[in-house]
C-alpha cells in the first residue's frame, strides 16, 4: 500500500464516505438529539484514520467536513459560549477550509426569561463577536442552529410572541442557511488567523445587560415613535456569506390543538421576523435578497400562522413546504401525544393551508392581477406526497385553476414554464441531500 498513490487511496476512502446527518435530517422533527449518528457501515473514515500515519493525514479533512458543536453555556446575557477553543483546533490542523457543513445545538433555555414570558437577549457586539469569530476560520457550505424558540429568537436578536407558547409546547427549532457552492475568490472573511483577532475578544456581564425584548410582536403600527424610528439590531449570520437556500423547520404544533380555541392561538415563530412583517424589531426582514429558495417545514401547523408566509412571501424562484409528518414519524400512532385530539382538527387546518397556498400560486399566474412575490416563484415543491390523495387534489386544482405556465414536473414537484432556462433544485438549494459514491450514511464529528 506504500507505493498506491495518495490521490488512490482518497478515491478508496470516498467509498466509506456520506453526508452529513443533517443534509436528510432537518425536515424531520427537531430534537437535540436528531443529528446523533450511528454508522451503518464498518470500517468507518475514523477508524482508517487510526491505522497508520500516511493514511491518518489523508483522511482528517473527510473527519471534519461536518462539524457538530455543542457549547456548554450558563448564560445568555453574560455570553459564555466560546468558539475559540474549536477554531484554534481547526486552524492548528490546516482543517478549517475543510468544514463544509457547521451545526450548532443548543439545549439552553433562560429559565428566568421563561417564566416572565420575555424574549432573552444577547448583547449586539457578542453576536457580532461570535459570527466574526466563526466565519473568520470556516467557510462552510451550510450553518444550521437547532435550538428552543426563545434561544433562537436571542441569536438574532428579534422578540417572539409567548403569551401562547405554554399550549404549544414546542422545546426546539431549525434555522438553517446554504449556499450551493462557495464564492472565488474567497474574501468574505476578515483576514488574519485567530491568534490576530483573540485582542479582540468580548466579553459582556450581567451588569453590563443585555437587549430587553417586549413578549409581543402583534403585527401592525408601533405605538411607540421611538420604536418606530429605530433601527433593529443587525444580524450579521444572514449577510456573512451569499446564502441562496433558508430552511425552517417549526416543530409539530399538534399539542395545540388539544385546546378548545386551538384557532386562536399563536405559536412562538421566527417565521415573521424573517419576513419583516411584524412590530419592531421584527419590522425589518431578515432574509437577504441573495436568499432564492424559501424551505418551510412544521407538522400541522395552523392555517392562520401559515398564511403568515402566504401573504409576505419573499421574492424567491423556488418554495418548498412540508406540513405533515414524513414518513417514519410516527407522532399520529402515539395514544399520549393525540390525546384529548381531534385528528379531523389536524387533517383540516392542513387541508385549509394547502388551498390557500393553491389559491396563492395559480393567481400568480396573472402578474398585472396579482403583482406580489408569487410571480416570480418558478418552483413549488411540496414535501407531502406520501398523502397520494392530497396530491390528487393539488394537481386537479391546478389543472382546473387554467393557470398558464405551471406544469407538473414530476410527483410533489410543480415547475412554471416561462420560456427561460429551467430551475433545477440543486442550483438554488443547499439542502438537498447529496450522496456520497458508494454510501447512504454519513459521518459527522460532534464537539462539547
Amino acid at each position: 500500500m506504500d507505493r498506491v498513490p495518495p490521490e488512490i487511496i482518497l478515491h478508496i476512502f470516498e467509498f466509506l464516505d456520506g453526508p452529513a446527518p443533517s443534509q436528510a435530517r432537518l425536515r424531520d422533527q427537531p430534537s437535540d438529539d436528531m443529528l446523533d449518528a450511528q454508522p451503518e457501515f464498518l470500517p468507518s473514515l475514523k477508524t482508517v484514520s487510526r491505522v497508520c500515519r500516511v493514511w491518518r493525514p489523508l483522511v482528517m479533512p473527510s473527519l471534519f467536513r461536518h462539524i457538530l458543536w455543542r457549547p456548554k453555556i450558563s448564560s445568555l446575557s453574560a455570553f459564555t459560549l466560546n468558539p475559540i477553543p474549536l477554531l484554534q483546533f481547526l486552524e492548528d490542523n490546516r482543517l478549517d477550509r475543510a468544514v463544509t457543513t457547521f451545526t450548532l445545538i443548543v439545549n439552553f433555555v433562560d429559565k428566568e426569561a421563561d417564566t416572565r414570558r420575555v424574549t432573552p437577549g444577547i448583547r449586539s457586539v457578542d453576536l457580532e463577536w461570535l459570527w466574526d469569530q466563526l466565519f473568520s476560520v470556516i467557510d462552510p457550505l451550510r450553518f444550521t442552529i437547532i435550538a428552543p424558540p426563545t434561544t433562537l429568537a436571542a441569536f438574532m436578536s428579534r422578540m417572539l410572541f409567548l403569551e401562547d407558547a405554554w399550549s404549544f409546547s414546542i422545546p426546539y427549532h431549525i434555522l438553517s442557511l446554504a449556499r450551493t457552492k462557495r464564492s472565488s475568490p474567497r474574501d468574505e472573511s476578515p483576514s488574519g488567523n485567530l491568534e490576530a483577532r483573540l485582542a479582540n475578544l468580548q466579553v459582556s456581564t450581567p451588569e453590563q445587560g443585555s437587549l430587553g425584548l417586549s413578549r409581543s410582536t402583534q403585527a401592525g403600527p408601533s405605538t411607540s415613535s421611538s420604536l418606530r424610528y429605530r433601527r433593529p439590531p443587525a444580524c450579521p449570520l444572514f449577510t456573512v456569506r451569499p446564502w441562496t437556500s433558508l430552511l425552517l423547520n417549526e416543530g409539530s404544533s399538534t399539542r395545540v390543538y388539544k385546546t378548545y380555541d386551538f384557532f386562536l392561538r399563536r405559536p412562538p415563530s421566527m417565521l415573521g421576523a424573517l419576513l419583516g412583517c411584524e412590530e419592531h424589531p421584527n419590522d425589518t426582514p431578515l432574509i437577504p435578497d441573495t436568499v432564492v429558495d424559501f424551505n418551510y417545514i412544521a407538522i400541522f401547523p395552523l392555517s392562520s400562522h401559515f398564511e403568515i408566509l402566504l401573504q409576505h412571501l419573499p421574492r424567491i424562484d423556488r418554495l418548498f413546504v412540508q406540513l405533515a409528518p414524513r414518513p417514519g414519524n410516527r407522532i399520529l400512532e402515539d395514544e399520549e401525544e393525540m390525546k384529548h385530539i381531534e385528528l379531523a382538527d389536524l387533517w383540516m387546518e392542513r387541508n385549509t393551508a394547502y388551498s390557500s397556498l393553491m389559491r396563492e400560486l395559480t393567481f400568480a399566474a396573472d402578474p398585472t392581477g396579482h403583482p406580489r412575490n408569487w410571480a416570480s416563484l418558478r418552483v413549488f415543491e411540496s414535501g407531502d406526497t406520501a398523502d397520494h390523495e392530497a396530491w390528487e387534489m393539488a394537481v386537479q386544482f391546478v389543472q382546473r385553476s387554467e393557470a398558464e405556465g405551471w406544469k407538473v414536473e414530476r410527483e410533489g414537484v410543480f415547475v412554471k414554464s416561462d420560456g427561460g432556462d429551467d430551475l433545477g433544485t440543486e442550483d438554488v438549494d443547499g439542502h438537498v441531500p447529496v450522496t456520497a459514491p458508494g454510501s447512504s450514511g454519513g459521518q459527522i464529528l460532534s464537539v462539547q
